[in-house]
């Protein structure tokens, strides 16, 4: 009887065993079928042409706003001096240093490498780089008036302070609106001189500059703009007071003490009661 029921105790372990064995088999198998499913994130994989995903960002960003052929074409027009190697190597500067000139620096041609892959790639921050005043006006210039046409067709995809800002970067190198009338292109032109009604009206905090702004997107975010609008119509704009004086942007009278808020702030009085602002 002791025999038959140390064989059926070791049955039951060996059962348990191969049970438990299983299991752990198949949680393997479960935990290796999602590593094999779950997408790399090395940040820097090289796809099969051998090129890594930082240079095939670079490449779409040049393909999107341009063909490459007709800015290299560009690039030779309105520069028969350089070489064929040097537009080439221009071309792979552009394409290949994604967050550096550093192939440029050290060459006899520093400041036309800078100045061509900026251009390239439709990237004025990079004249910067060239450190010689006039050249980096220069070079900014180019970019703006040469490729600012596509560039905005491309803003207009956007809504809102992101639409706003992309033209905005357009355009940074201007400091005044007659800046503007050195631009070749009609339409580069209007977005420019439009761009600088729009920051008018936001310094000033005058919602009548914005009904003269053409562009239905900038006139529509510059009318919405909180820091520009004045919903009750007290002087102060709705941004103002919500974050600055902490009166109600609806109720042009917020203390009902029979003066504007506009009036109070304006003549150095507290919108919120009796007495002078501190």
């Amino acid at each position: 009887m002791l025999e038959i029921i140390i064989l059926m105790f070791s049955k039951r372990i060996k059962i348990i065993i191969v049970g438990v064995l299983a299991v752990i088999l198949a949680v393997v198998l479960i935990f290796s079928f999602g590593l094999k499913r779950k997408k790399p994130d090395t940040g820097n994989v090289v796809d099969p042409n051998g090129k890594t995903t930082e240079e095939k960002k670079v490449e779409d960003i040049i393909s999107e706003d341009n063909d490459i052929l007709n800015i290299l074409a560009d690039l030779k027009r309105d520069h028969p001096e350089f070489s064929e190697a040097q537009i080439e190597f221009f071309r792979e500067t552009a394409k290949h240093s994604i967050n550096s000139i550093g192939p440029c620096l050290g060459r006899g041609d520093r400041s036309e490498c800078i100045a061509s892959v900026a251009f390239i790639r439709a990237d004025s921050g990079i004249c910067g780089e060239i450190q010689i005043q006039e050249k980096i006006i220069g070079c900014m210039n180019v970019i703006v008036e040469k490729r600012s046409e596509g560039r905005i067709s491309k803003c207009q995809s956007l809504d809102g302070g992101n639409y706003v800002n992309c033209i905005g970067q357009i355009f940074i190198l201007y400091n005044r609106t007659e800046d503007c009338v050195n631009l070749n292109s009609e339409k580069a032109l209007n977005t420019c001189e439009e761009v600088f009604l729009y920051r008018k009206a936001f310094v000033e905090r005058d919602l009548k500059i914005c009904s003269e702004i053409i562009d239905d997107k900038l006139k529509n975010f510059c009318l919405e703009n909180k820091m520009i609008k004045d919903s009750d119509g007290d002087g102060l704009s709705d941004g103002d007071e919500t974050l600055k004086y902490k009166t109600d942007p609806d109720d042009s009278d917020t203390d009902g003490d029979g003066y504007s808020d506009g009036n109070e702030v304006k003549n150095g009085f507290n919108p919120l009661g009796a007495g002078k602002m501190e």
